[in-house]
């Protein structure tokens, strides 16, 4: 069994951004509303994802057409 972080190692921002692009439903949206990059967006996700050893949404390709 992996160990669990430390919940005070985690970093806050990356928790507010998780939470932002739950509410929001999409990377996209949840970067307008954060004045961030859709890239940076993604790279706060993944690197909390890595601090907590799991995948937390479910990615899926962009529609087209």
């Amino acid at each position: 069994m992996p160990a669990m972080p430390n919940p005070a190692a985690i970093d806050p921002r990356r928790l507010e951004t998780f939470r932002v692009v739950a509410d929001a439903g999409q990377v996209s949206a949840a970067a307008r509303l954060l004045n961030l990059s859709q890239p940076a967006v993604t790279a706060q996700v993944r690197q909390l994802e890595a601090e907590l050893g799991q995948a937390l949404f479910t990615r899926h390709a962009g529609a087209c057409g």
